[in-house]
């Protein structure tokens, strides 16, 4: 724009000496105001990338938390027991070290509040993951007779292929009579799944992470 009008000066002010030095100033001054504005568009994109990286790692911070939530929730412990899935074990694993990692890697993402919330429920989730180790320990050592992997095959076998509304009981009843041991680390394992649960739900950790991953709120 101010070349244009440095063309307009020079052309109209051909004949005067000092048309060419008008020309040259508006066309500095458009290069100017170009690099200027170039600086203002990059400045704009840069901080634009910061938010979105910074969305991203808050974001990575809820999953791992939601993905400890997401394993407990199963209803299926038993069976995995039984069927001794690797996978699962390392499911376990990964979940409880992902956890770790962005729980001690957000303290410059959040506020000390939301932090110290995480650092506790981290903690908490150590628990669950020894408990579960530990019912993974005494449920294979249990399970190593083939008398009572037949057993504990049968007892469940009656419980998935039974319509009674009353077979999770007649299950969890048999279970207790015929194989305390494994009922027992089932039923600790179960309790402190729970348990880990309503911590996390109590401390409201969820509806404090939600608000700095809106939209609206990738400045704060």
């Amino acid at each position: 724009m101010f070349s244009l009008i440095g063309l307009l000066v020079l052309i109209l002010l051909r004949n005067n000496d000092h048309a060419m030095e008008y020309f040259l100033s508006c066309v500095g001054i458009g290069i100017s105001a170009a690099v200027v504005d170039c600086s203002i568009r990059q400045n704009c994109i840069q901080k634009d990338n910061i938010r979105i990286q910074l969305f991203d790692k808050r974001y990575n911070v809820y999953k791992s938390l939601i993905d400890t939530m997401t394993i407990l929730q199963r209803d299926d412990w038993d069976r995995h027991i039984l069927l001794n899935e690797n996978d699962m074990n390392k499911q376990m694993v990964v979940i409880e070290e992902e956890l770790y990692k962005s729980v001690y890697l957000s303290e410059c993402l959040f506020d000390e509040d939301v932090f110290n919330k995480l650092v506790e429920i981290n903690s908490a989730f150590c628990k669950v993951a020894d408990s579960y180790k530990n019912m993974l320990v005494t449920n294979l050592s249990n399970l190593t007779t083939s008398e009572v992997k037949q057993k504990f095959t049968s007892i469940l076998r009656t419980y998935i292929l039974s319509d009674s509304p009353t077979a999770l009981q007649e299950y969890n009843e048999a279970l207790k009579r015929e194989l305390p041991a494994i009922y027992d680390t089932l039923t600790g394992f179960s309790k402190d799944a729970e348990s880990y649960m309503n911590f996390v739900y109590k401390s409201g950790i969820l509806a404090d992470m939600k608000k700095y991953i809106r939209v609206d709120q990738l400045d704060s």
